[in-house]
């Protein structure tokens, strides 16, 4: 099935010197950008059913596991998700590191984020906030690509690439949801220096690498100025169902 995105059409007046010719599109009516969060969260079935795209399979143990972090974060900050979906979360067997999402709480992770880099239960928490921020905003870019038939990760991760700026503000809204979970925010900071520190591993999610950098550049000056007075919090222990679930994701990629 090929892996497209919405054109963007515009009601025209055609004219043609003597003769009045007129195209008048009267049903027409502009896609909302519900209309184009529909559309993109259709790219599940899509990456998933793509030949060079194979998912992890779980245990029922294991998969009940890493939804109930989902439901966690979710349950734990009701005010601020408001859409009613479930949370699905899938592993990706991919040794490239990378995580995304598309509307309607559908997240993504590969598996080689969990063999170098996601090491303790409260990074995955971090990457799972910010996925389903950006899912419940439906912070996506309207682009136009042409029609392949393959959406695999090198094809899926460039469109959903954002500037610094906009992921900057999903970062601060992480940095209140994170709280309400007792993850404090030097935890999401970390995260983000081991993405800048590791920048080429993860340039295919990033895109221009040097965005990171003012990711962190940015997420510093805001904890600095919202965090007067704070302690942080002690180190907290990963429980045991995030180390078996681990130890699953190593041993079967």
């Amino acid at each position: 099935m090929p892996a497209f995105l919405f054109l963007t059409v515009g009601c025209s007046l055609f004219t043609k010197d003597s003769d009045q010719i007129s195209l008048e599109l009267k049903d027409y009516s502009p896609l909302l950008e519900r209309d184009y969060a529909d559309h993109l969260s259709n790219f599940e079935a899509l990456f998933l059913d793509t030949s060079s795209v194979s998912e992890l399979s779980l245990s029922r143990v294991d998969e009940k596991y890493l939804l109930s972090l989902g439901q966690r974060i979710i349950k734990n900050n009701a005010i601020f998700f408001k859409q009613k979906e479930s949370v699905s979360i899938y592993l990706i067997k991919d040794e490239t590191p990378y995580h995304f999402s598309l509307p309607g709480k559908k997240v993504f992770l590969s598996t080689g984020l969990f063999k170098k880099y996601v090491q303790n239960e409260s990074l995955l928490m971090c990457v799972l906030t910010f996925e389903l921020i950006r899912s419940e905003k439906n912070i996506y870019k309207k682009l136009v690509t042409i029609p392949t038939g393959n959406l695999g990760a090198k094809e899926i991760l460039p469109l959903l690439r954002l500037s610094a700026t906009q992921k900057s503000q999903i970062h601060k809204w992480a940095f209140r949801l994170l709280k309400k979970l007792s993850i404090d925010s030097d935890t999401y900071l970390s995260w983000l220096q081991i993405q800048n520190r590791n920048s080429i591993d993860f340039s295919m999610q990033l895109g221009d690498i040097n965005v990171i950098s003012r990711e962190e550049a940015l997420f510093k000056a805001f904890i600095i100025e919202n965090s007067r007075g704070e302690r942080q919090r002690d180190y907290k222990r990963s429980s045991k169902s995030f180390y078996k679930f681990l130890r699953s994701v190593r041993n079967n990629s």
